[in-house]
């Protein structure tokens, strides 16, 4: 029995279903839910994140949890240090995978689990030095010092694991096993412990902290769909080794670059301000990287998309129209909140406390720079995903010289401010760059399949 077909009026083009079913305001909501679901999951993961804190900083108080919040910063931060950029790579290469050989994803995702492993047990060894050469000689060794090394590694699996699954066209999944459910898992073992917690102090917090994220981590072997079932771990042999490494270690870089391009300027700032002007700058901070954070997990959703789109003879149309795609989904959900929080910084400064109203110039500042940055698009997600982290990371480079070279000469005479614009131009001239540079070699790589034979 043959489908109805719609009948096309005289002189127009033929219908197809296909075409039809595109132009439905069904198909273009349902689009709009699963590219926006992820951002909504991971705004689930920040809220544990922060009733955890909360939960914390009550049982505990400001001084006995300060340790536990120091090492858990210190750790989330160098989380992709750590992967060593393994998960980049996986958001690249997994999609090339799942269209070319699909029974290999699963082989590959264990290869780069385990050299991601290995990399995080070196530098989680750093940290256990590092809380060794910090505690006072009396004391000696204490079992929490070795947690920093367990936790390294679970949260770089984590991130592996995120990322492949977003690469698989399952970013809502994704989010869940990268980041929903150790923060999850987290908030849950606090609020049953909280009662203990004064017992734990932060050294069992921080064994609370470090579970949550191991049980995280293994649990996503079972995520739906079966591709990681066969092997966890896995080692890949030497020249699949050397390409990981080759591959990695430039996004490595991005991710070292990008985290000092904040933190070098900021100890600028501590140094040469008052310590009132500092809480202010960090709490805009704080507001402003909700933004962020939502702006990350919209992009994320296209970079499997943009890795196909590369692998096109012709890779600049497709590429940059689904770079564009980003770039309108992301400014139609943050736009209007990031309005808001230019039109009313005052207010919503205020509620860490009446004192932080006087950043209100501070948290203005930030959000237009984040409206700049949603303007000018997913700039990491293109050039790593045309194949280009190594200029990505050169770009990093600079970025950091602009970032403290700027800071050092405009923060000691206007303050955060003057780091906020320094940030601003060393960010935003990344943008420019990087998307000239993109565009440029695609055009390049196009005109030479022109003239070849």
């Amino acid at each position: 029995m043959q489908s109805a077909r719609a009948t096309p009026e005289p002189g127009s083009a033929p219908v197809t279903p296909g075409a039809a079913s595109a132009l439905s305001p069904d198909r273009w909501i349902g689009r709009a839910l699963r590219t926006l679901m992820p951002s909504a999951v991971r705004m689930i993961g920040a809220g544990f994140q922060f009733l955890s804190t909360v939960m914390v900083a009550r049982a505990l108080g400001d001084g006995p949890s300060a340790a536990f919040f120091f090492w858990s910063s210190v750790l989330m931060t160098s989380g992709p240090i750590a992967s060593f950029g393994l998960e980049q790579v996986a958001l690249r290469d997994v999609p090339r995978r799942e269209r070319d050989d699909p029974g290999s994803v699963g082989g590959f995702v264990a290869d780069l689990r385990g050299v991601a492993l290995a990399i995080s047990v070196l530098l989680g060894l750093v940290w256990t030095a590092y809380a060794l050469a910090r505690q006072s000689a009396p004391e000696g060794p204490r079992l929490w010092h070795f947690l920093p090394l367990v936790a390294q590694g679970a949260i770089a699996l984590a991130l592996v694991n995120g990322e492949s699954l977003k690469a698989l066209s399952k970013p809502t999944l994704g989010t869940v096993y990268g980041h929903v459910l150790p923060t999850g898992l987290f908030c849950a073992f606090v609020a049953t412990g909280t009662y203990l917690a004064p017992q734990l102090g932060s050294p069992g917090v921080l064994a609370l902290y470090t579970a949550s994220f191991v049980v995280g981590a293994a649990l996503a072997r079972y995520a739906p769909g079966g591709a990681f079932r066969a092997r966890f771990l896995s080692w890949p042999g030497p020249s699949e080794l050397r390409r990981l490494l080759a591959e990695g270690l430039p996004i490595c870089c991005v991710s070292l670059f990008g985290a000092l391009s904040f933190i070098v300027p900021l100890a600028i700032c501590e140094q040469t301000r008052p310590a009132a002007e500092i809480a202010h700058l960090t709490a805009a901070f704080r507001i402003s990287l909700l933004f962020v954070v939502i702006s990350v997990a919209i992009h994320s959703v296209f970079a499997p998309a943009l890795s196909r789109s590369a692998e096109e003879s012709a890779p600049l149309r497709p590429v940059m129209r689904v770079y564009g795609k980003a770039i309108a989904i992301a400014l139609l959900t943050l736009a209007l909140p990031l309005a808001v929080g230019m039109a009313l910084p005052g207010p919503i400064m205020s509620i860490f406390g009446a004192d932080f109203a006087e950043g209100a110039g501070h948290l203005r500042l930030l959000l237009l720079l984040q409206l700049l940055s949603l303007i000018m698009g997913p700039v990491p997600y293109l050039l790593l995903m045309t194949g280009h982290s190594r200029f990505l990371a050169k770009l990093g480079v600079l970025k950091l010289v602009i970032s403290v070279g700027l800071s050092a000469l405009l923060v000691p005479g206007i303050g955060p401010t003057g780091m906020i614009a320094a940030m601003g131009v060393a960010f935003l001239g990344e943008g420019v760059v990087g998307v000239a540079y993109a565009v440029a070699k695609m055009r390049a790589l196009e005109r030479r399949k022109e003239v070849s034979p």
